[in-house]
């Protein structure tokens, strides 16, 4: 069976900023002896990694003195010859985390180097999409038409509104030229914007309004499931992942906390939300991936198979890992993935991971 991971990463050190790790982490994991020790420790104290120590050793153990084309040799390993990537650029150059050694227009062209190099088309590269860079609408359509972009990344964790008018345009393209978009949707983590929120960040794209939210708040705002409700409404032929399926913290929450139709909405598990609006038809172009989620907790791959008992859900939901970002990528990439196709059974896993990817993409009729 041809299997298409919609969510993979091949971003290395490089391209993350001074300030992602905690200081003085950031200063000594440039030693190769401290990074070896880190490695041990995490083995040692948080051998499933579960934690941030274990998180962080993942990361730095993954992505440090290597090359995307390397990072990509990782994963590929995974999974069955003949299986194609997603790959997502990050783009942490606005998050106000220190420098970026090497910025997001290198990085994707060394995206676009890596699929080059896997002529079998193994690999279908996102286009990584900032409001904020002068000129992005430009870029981003230079991208698609002169490098083959197949889509939109976004992640506005790192500081913007999905809805942000200096996107109106490309999601406008993006529509009219028959591509996706896939978009963060859990709530924020390690990689997320660092300062003081701005009057720019605070002002509603829809209202104009000035927004009284602290930063904690205003990053969940933008990365709520509500923030697409106005691009799926302008743009409802547009078709628009919200990733992680609400988040494994969510996901938790729906299993461990009472909740019903009417509950207050800022009480809903993001999961409840997603599953809402594919349920109500208002977004008939509307899609999520699974990636992170899945491979964060193995008892969500039971609720995984009830949900997609629905109809509704199962032609709406994407196969992916978040490789490697999810904390246990490497030691659980290939065990989680067997775990997913044995318990959702050949025929929906195929749907999931083929012929929902497929539609997904617009190489096959929705």
């Amino acid at each position: 069976m041809e299997i298409i991971n919609c969510h993979v990463h091949t971003f290395t050190q490089a391209h993350t900023p001074k300030r992602f790790l905690p200081w003085p982490v950031t200063e000594l994991v440039r030693i190769p002896l401290v990074r070896r020790l880190l490695r041990w420790a995490a083995r040692r104290f948080d051998p499933k990694r579960r934690g941030a120590l274990g998180r962080y050793a993942q990361i730095i153990e993954t992505s440090y003195n290597k090359t995307q084309g390397e990072v990509f040799e990782i994963v590929r390993g995974f999974y069955p010859e003949g299986t194609r990537f997603i790959v997502l650029p990050m783009d942490m150059t606005k998050m106000n985390a220190g420098a970026v050694e090497t910025g997001i227009d290198a990085q994707h062209r060394e995206v676009a180097a890596l699929r080059d190099a896997h002529p079998d088309s193994t690999i279908t590269p996102f286009a990584a999409v900032d409001p904020r860079h002068e000129g992005i609408v430009e870029k981003t359509i230079a991208l698609i038409e002169q490098q083959r972009f197949a889509g939109l990344k976004l992640y506005p964790p790192t500081g913007y509104h999905p809805y942000d008018r200096r996107l109106w345009p490309l999601y406008a393209y993006a529509e009219e030229h028959n591509l996706p978009v896939l978009s963060h949707c859990s709530r924020p983590a390690s990689v997320q914007y660092r300062g003081e929120p701005t009057t720019e960040m605070r002002t509603d794209p829809v209202s104009g309004e000035l927004l009284n939210l602290d930063r904690r708040q205003l990053l969940t705002w933008f990365t709520d499931p509500d923030a697409y409700r106005p691009l799926l409404e302008r743009h409802a032929k547009l078709r628009v992942c919200l990733a992680h399926f609400g988040g494994a913290g969510d996901w938790g929450r729906y299993l461990d906390r009472p909740w019903h139709s009417d509950s207050p909405t800022a009480e809903k598990s993001w999961l409840a939300k997603i599953l809402d609006m594919i349920r109500s038809d208002e977004y008939p172009n509307l899609w999520t991936d699974i990636s992170y989620t899945l491979y964060a907790n193995e008892e969500y791959v039971y609720l995984l198979e009830v949900l997609l008992a629905d109809p509704k859900v199962s032609g709406r939901v994407l196969f992916g890992s978040d490789f490697y970002v999810v904390e246990n990528a490497e030691l659980e990439e290939r065990r989680r993935s067997l775990r997913i196709r044995a318990v959702l059974g050949e025929e929906l896993f195929s749907t999931v991971a083929r012929e929902n990817p497929k539609k997904f993409l617009g190489e096959a009729p929705i």
